[in-house]
C-alpha cells in the first residue's frame, strides 16, 4: 500500500463530500488503513467522518464522509450482508474463514470490497457493499466441495454473538505489552517485538507504545495472533501486582 496515495484519496473523498453536499465512502479498510485514517481524523473533521463495519466488533470497516447535520438529509449506509448456507447440511464440510475467503477471491473479488466474514452454526455472514451482495447471491454456489446457497440479508438484523474464552492473570501494571504477553502466552521480548513490527492495534488504531496504559473495554488485536478485550482491572496484591481479566476472541 502506498500510504501517501491512500491519504490523498481520503482527502479527496472528504473534499468531495464537503464541496458537493453528497455522502462519499471508502472501500473496506484494513487495520493499517484505519490507523492511517485515525492519524488524519482531525484534519478531515470538516467532513464529519463515521466508521461502519456492520457489527460491533468489526475488524474491517468503511469510512463514510458526511452527516445529516452537514447536508440536511440522512444518508443510507451502503452496506449489505450475504448469508452463505450449505444446501445439504448432512454432507457439508466444516468450513473455516480461510475457506470462505478463498471462495470469494476465486470469484475475482478484490479484498477491499469485502468486510468481515463471521461464521456461526455452519453458516457464514459476509459484510459487503450492496452490489457485491447481489453478485454473491448470483455467483457463489460452492465453498471447497460444499454446495451452498447465498442470500442477501439486512445486516442490521444480524444478531451475531462473538464467542470468547476468558483468561485471568497477574501483571505489574495494565501496560499494553504485559496484556499482550498474557493474552497469547508470549515472553516480554516477543511481545515487545510485535510493537516494533507495528502489529498491535487498539480498535483499528496502531499503537507502537508498548508502555501504553490500557483501559478496561479496550479491544486489542495483534496481527498474526488474534484479538482480545481487556475486560477488567482487579485488585492489587500485596506484592504490587494487579489481577486482570481478558476475553480472548475465538
Amino acid at each position: 500500500m502506498d500510504e501517501q496515495l491512500f491519504k490523498k484519496r481520503l482527502e479527496e473523498l472528504a473534499q468531495t463530500a464537503f464541496m458537493n453536499s453528497v455522502y462519499t465512502h471508502t472501500p473496506f479498510l484494513s487495520e493499517r488503513e484505519q490507523s492511517l485514517f485515525h492519524e488524519m481524523r482531525q484534519e478531515l473533521s470538516f467532513a464529519d467522518a463515521s466508521l461502519y463495519g456492520g457489527h460491533e466488533d468489526y475488524d474491517r470497516c468503511i469510512v463514510v464522509f458526511g452527516s445529516k447535520e452537514m447536508f440536511g438529509y440522512e444518508g443510507e449506509i451502503p452496506l449489505a450482508c450475504a448469508k452463505i448456507s450449505p444446501l445439504f447440511k448432512k454432507f457439508a464440510e466444516t468450513l473455516t474463514h480461510r475457506d470462505y475467503l478463498g471462495a470469494l477471491m476465486n470469484l475475482g473479488i478484490e479484498r477491499n470490497q469485502i468486510g468481515d466474514i463471521l461464521i456461526s452454526d455452519g453458516e457464514a455472514f459476509v459484510f459487503c457493499f450492496r452490489h457485491m451482495a447481489e453478485f454473491l447471491c448470483r455467483e457463489l454456489t460452492k465453498v471447497r466441495n460444499t454446495q451452498v446457497e447465498t442470500v442477501g440479508v439486512d445486516f442490521k438484523e444480524i444478531h451475531y454473538r462473538q464467542e470468547y474464552s476468558t483468561k485471568d492473570g497477574f501483571v505489574s501494571s495494565p501496560r499494553l505489552d504485559a496484556l499482550v504477553g498474557l493474552a497469547f502466552g508470549l515472553s516480554r521480548s516477543k511481545a515487545l517485538s510485535l510493537f516494533q513490527s507495528q502489529k498491535v492495534f487498539i480498535r483499528g488504531k496502531m499503537e507502537t507504545r508498548n508502555s501504553y496504559q490500557a483501559k478496561p473495554e479496550d479491544v486489542i488485536s495483534v496481527r498474526g495472533f488474534g484479538k482480545f478485550r481487556f475486560q477488567e482491572l482487579g485488585r492489587e496484591t500485596k506484592k504490587g501486582r494487579f489481577h486482570v481479566k481478558l476475553q480472548i476472541y475465538k
